[in-house]
């Protein structure tokens, strides 16, 4: 039976749909030689990282998850170019919007996201 190690931020639901993205994403990005949505979602991430390692309620912390949420609307734009300009098939494009809205959602609830 293989041994599941989970993440000390694996229980903030944003950051785990950030982290479920990527096989989606990865698999866009290769179809399109698109290296920016994966290194677009890797940006996320880190910002999520970062807003969770500042204080709680901190300017700092709205701060790096507003920028988490802000590039994930980035990267819904570039899905949406993807879809546009038939870049990929519609399948995989649809599998990486679904991924990407969901980190979206997950990440404009935390406290700071939103104006």
């Amino acid at each position: 039976m293989p041994v599941t190690r989970s993440h000390a931020l694996d229980h903030h639901p944003s950051f785990r749909a950030v982290i479920a993205a990527a096989p989606p994403l990865a698999d866009l990005a290769r179809a399109t030689s698109d290296d920016d949505l994966v290194r677009g979602l890797a940006i996320a991430c880190g910002e999520l990282v970062a807003g969770f390692s500042a204080a709680v309620g901190s300017p700092e912390r709205h701060r790096m998850h507003r920028r988490a949420w802000i590039t994930v609307r980035e990267l819904d734009r570039s899905l949406m170019a993807a879809r546009i300009g038939q870049r990929a098939s519609a399948r995989l494009v649809a599998r990486a919007q679904r991924a990407v809205d969901k980190a979206d959602v997950l990440i404009s609830t935390l406290p700071g996201v939103l104006p």
